[in-house]
Parts: C-alpha cells; structure tokens; sequence
C-alpha cells in the first residue's frame, strides 16, 4: 500500500502526462489548472474546433501508455516573471499567462516531460514510469476560474490508483453507483420530479416520495423529543437587517432578496433558521435555571446557486433542514454534545450506515468570524468530546462553519463511499452578535452557547444518499408502500373482500395499494417488482375462499431459514404493522 503523499504526486503528474498526451495529439490545445484530486486527476482545457467526448479516451489512453513506458524524468526548473511572460505567449497560453501575470516578485517553477513544458508547483513523481493504474473517466464543462463570465474550457477527468486492483474496485464501485443513482431510481420509483417552470433546483416530491421523507424526519425528531427539544415555528422571509447583524448577508451574497412594494423593507428568503431562533430565544428574560433551551424545527432554507451546480437531490435551492439550536452555558456543552452524539451513532445503526467523524476546523482565512482566542477553545472542546465518545475521526482545516466548529458526521453507504450527514456545531460568536444573555446563579449577566444540530442535515441530500445506499428497496418502515394487493380479476365479491383487507391496514397503520388495473397478473406482479414494494399478495377467488393470502417478500428481506407462508388477512397486517413500529431491517413475516 503506497503512502498518501505518493498517491497526491502521482495523481498530480498523471495530470501532467495527460496535459502532454493531448498536446501531442491537439498542438493548439491551450491549458487551464490540472490539479490532483480526490480518487485521480483533471486538466482544463479548451482544444480549437474540437470537443473532447469519451470516443477520444482510447487515444488519449494511449499516447499516456506510450510516455509511461519510456520512464521519462520529470524534471524541475525556475524561470523569473519576465522570462515565464515570454513563454507563455510564444507558446500560445493566455492562461498560463493570467496565472503568471499574479505571480509577481516570485520565482516560478515549471515542470518539464521531454518537450512538454508546464507551469507547476508541483510536487511530482521523479519519472512518468512511476506512477500507477489510471483510466480516463468523463468530461465535463468547466468556466475558467469558476467564473461563468469567463470561456467554458472542457475538463477531462481521470482516476488514478497506486495498483490495478484499486482502479477497479473503484470502477466497480462507479458502475454499482450508476444502478443506483437517485435521479435514475427517484423517477422509476415515483419519488420526486422537477418542473422547467417551477424552477432549477427546486424538486417537488410526489405522495411517495414525501411518505419517505416524512417517515425519516420522524424518525431524526423522535431521537430529540426524547432528549427534550420543543418544536418551534418561524417564517421563511426576514429583513435583511436579521443577516446583517448575525453576518450570513456578507456570508452568502447570493442571498435570494427583495424588496416590499408595501412597505419598502428590504427582505430576504431565509437561508439559514439559527437567527430566527436566536430571537425566539431573546424574546424572553432566561435565567440559567431555564437552561439549556432546546429547540427543533423542520423548515426549507433558500440558497442560490450556479445552474451548472445542480443536480438531482444532492444540490438544491430549497432546502430542508431537520434543524434544532441549543442554548445553555458552558458546563453544559459536553452533556448537549454527548446525547447528540449517541442520537446520531444509534440513528444512523438503525440506517445500516457506518459513522466517522471530521472535525471541521477554521483555516487561516478571514471568511470566519468570531474571537480567535473562542475558536480555539471551541475546538479544543470538539476535540476532547469527540475523543471521550469514542469516535474515529479526522481533523478538515478550513471545513468550520463561518461561526464555529463543528463535528461533521460521515455515513459509509452499501458500496463504500462517504457522505457528510449529520452536523453538531459550536457557535460563540452569534450570541455575541445578537446580544443573548442568560442570568448566573449569582445574578450576573452571561452569554449562552449556541449549539446548532441537524442529524439527517439537508434532507433532500440525505435522501440522495439513502436512495443510493438502499438502492430503492427501503426498510418496510419508511417504505412508501408496505403492501401490495394484486386482484386477479373485477367481481364484487372480491372486491369487497380487499375492501375489507384495505380497511383493515388503514386501521393498522399499514400502507397498502391495490393493483385492479386490466394487465395481467404477470405484468401487475412485475410492476410491484419495479417499484420494489416489499410484499404483495396475488387476491382470487382461491384466496377468498380459504381466507389464507400467500404472501410473495422482496427478495433483501428473505430470512433464509423461513420459507413464504400463507396468512389471514389479520394476521398479515398485524405482523406488518408491528415490524413497521419496531423498524426491524430484516422480514420476521
């Protein structure tokens, strides 16, 4: 197992020697940024009169194959400002040339493999034979510098890994994703849909889908209710005023504002609820006996964003958060830290998700704010708490909230990858902000601690994640629909014998469609296949007469030892009711 920092600089020089495959294949190509990145490598670039597409990968693939095999050295050198200026216009770079132009009073390092040269500060590989497996993976548009008022380059993806056997547990693992990717499954499983005119990034959730939603909501809730949260109500607009004072206006310039035609005040759709509920909290005098407060609020913030950014549930414009805030005083952090953690390690066990922490720090930007000597203290008590839990965790430098610290809780889905979840946050600064004060024992005026919490986070990024990891086949209790009656033909009798059936599971709690449409038994039996409900019953005259239902399981939720058995209508609904309550992840039926 090669060490990370090889695998950063073969990554890295991997950009290189593709950077060089397409010059040789396309002269004129002119270069943007090929930094590493996560699992390979990319290359901005634009290619006159051409449009690099997956057909070029063979031969892209091959010119690298070909500079890999003669070893080349991968060779430093030093240029000034004036000599890198020169350079960049002989060989036809205007971007290399804007990049050079900000590097002023420096020395400037290139890299050199054989004829192809490339401003770099690298590090790199010593020779293009050391680097491992890689495969070309896609291409996508890319606006120079992020900036969508500069040229749209092409960015040409690869992966890169220290073996082949690495590269292709992660192919596999892209080719599994595929099968599994919420867009795909939210539309076959009838979960949620968009609209050109409602708006990019704004989905809308069919009946199925907001069963699914409201069900793992429930469940987020029911862990705080039990520590003591109250439910709170706020509203999604609020003068930008409100932003201003707890910094999000500076913070989010894509604030999604307005201005009243009635009055003139200046408003704005929420983006965040902390301030909201910071004024809830201020609305009345809080001595520490009232400590800690404990709020929760499932509600939609609103955030802009780039069209090209957006995609399916994972990036949207309105989103839902199971948020909640914690006020209280400094010896009471560990403790409001402690049930959010344990809520969380049993929460997501239930979800079949394993947990890792990153304890998301402040960098040494000016995008924060705050007292420097708070953040410290904030993050050493993170640190110290998520040592005395017991957590595996990595430290991300410059991932903190514009406000404070934070623990970001990482899932691992069914094939392996990670996605940031649940979040618990450490803020000083905004009852600093907004004045919030609390009466000590004493009779001294204190700031309260602000604790902000959300344990599904983004509920529609969630749902991303959780469609993807259970591949659309959801644990019986937060299934949209539990069961599926299949009548085998239209007759009153039976008709009124599921009727009966129906009625029986509305009593129980128990989701349940009836399939009465004209196809066949064969085609009405595959559809609920497709929509991967978790059992059905084939309804005949058979099965009225006898009384007994044979009931067909979704194949993931077979207990091997028990075969499929025949049920009374009561006995059914009843088992499934009760495995629903108990959120079991396996069939008992």
């Amino acid at each position: 197992m090669k060490d990370a920092e090889y695998v950063e600089k073969m990554r890295h020089s991997l950009s290189h020697i593709m950077a060089a495959a397409i010059k040789s294949i396309w002269p004129t190509t002119q270069f943007g940024i090929g930094p590493a990145v996560e699992d390979g490598f990319y290359y901005d670039v634009i290619v006159e009169n051409t449009t690099i597409s997956d057909t070029d990968f063979g031969k892209i693939e091959k010119k690298m194959r070909e500079i890999i095999k003669h070893d080349l050295p991968i060779i430093s050198s030093e240029m000034s400002q004036a000599e890198a200026t020169k350079w960049a216009k002989v060989n036809g770079q205007p971007y290399k040339l804007e990049l050079i132009e900000e590097l002023s009073d420096q020395t400037i390092t290139f890299y050199a493999i054989g004829d192809f040269m490339d401003l770099c500060r690298g590090p790199h590989v010593d020779k293009t034979g050391d680097v491992g497996a890689f495969k070309l993976l896609r291409v996508a548009g890319a606006y120079w510098r992020g900036d969508e008022k500069r040229p749209q380059m092409q960015r040409v993806y690869g992966l890169a890994f220290a073996t082949k056997e690495e590269l292709d547990a992660r192919l596999e693992q892209i080719e599994e994703g595929k099968k599994r990717d919420h867009r795909k499954l939210g539309k076959e499983l009838d979960l949620f849909c968009y609209s050109n005119l409602v708006g990019s990034g704004l989905p809308m959730f069919t009946p199925r889908g907001t069963i699914l939603r409201d069900k793992l909501n429930e469940l987020a809730q029911e862990y705080r209710e039990r520590n003591g949260y109250q439910k709170v109500w706020i509203p999604h607009i609020a003068t930008t005023e409100l932003y201003k004072v707890s910094g999000h206006l500076e913070k989010f310039p894509e604030l999604l504002h307005f201005t009243s035609q009635e009055s003139g005040d200046e408003l704005a759709l929420k983006p965040v609820n902390c301030p909201h509920h910071s004024q809830i909290y201020a609305s009345l005098p809080r001595s520490y006996r009232d400590l800690p407060v404990k709020y929760m609020e499932t509600t939609t913030v609103y955030r802009d964003e780039k069209k090209g950014e957006l995609g399916g549930l994972s990036r949207v414009r309105s989103i839902t958060q199971d948020d909640s805030h914690v006020f209280c005083t400094d010896e009471q952090v560990e403790g409001v830290f402690g049930e959010l953690i344990e809520s969380a390690k049993e929460m997501y066990a239930l979800l079949n998700m394993k947990l890792s922490l990153r304890l998301s720090f402040r960098d040494d930007g000016d995008g924060y704010i705050g007292d420097t000597a708070l953040w410290e203290s904030a993050q050493g008590a993170i640190q110290k708490m998520a040592d005395r839990f017991d957590m595996n965790y990595e430290i991300g430098v410059g991932e903190a909230a514009m406000y404070g610290p934070k623990m970001d809780f990482m899932a691992e889905d069914a094939i392996g990858r990670q996605w940031q979840v649940a979040t618990v946050q450490l803020d000083y600064a905004q009852p600093e902000r907004f004045g919030l004060e609390y009466v000590a024992e004493g009779g001294d005026t204190k700031r309260p601690v602000m604790i902000h919490c959300a344990l599904l986070g983004s509920i529609e990024r969630f749902l991303s994640v959780f469609i993807e990891h259970t591949a659309g086949k959801f644990p019986i209790w937060c299934a949209p629909e539990q069961l599926r009656i299949i009548k085998v033909k239209d007759e009153p009798k039976l008709d009124r014998f599921v009727a009966e059936i129906v009625e029986l599971a509305a009593e129980h709690g128990v989701r349940v469609m009836v399939d009465g449409s004209n196809n066949s038994v064969g085609k009405k039996i595959r559809a609920s296949e497709t929509l991967k409900v978790p059992y059905s019953v084939v309804v005949g005259e058979q099965e009225m007469a006898s009384g007994k239902l044979p009931l067909r399981i979704r194949a993931d939720l077979v207990v091997e030892e028990k075969n499929p058995r025949e049920y009374t209508p009561e006995q059914l609904i009843k088992s499934i009711a009760n495995e629903s309550k108990s959120r079991v992840s396996k069939s008992s039926l």
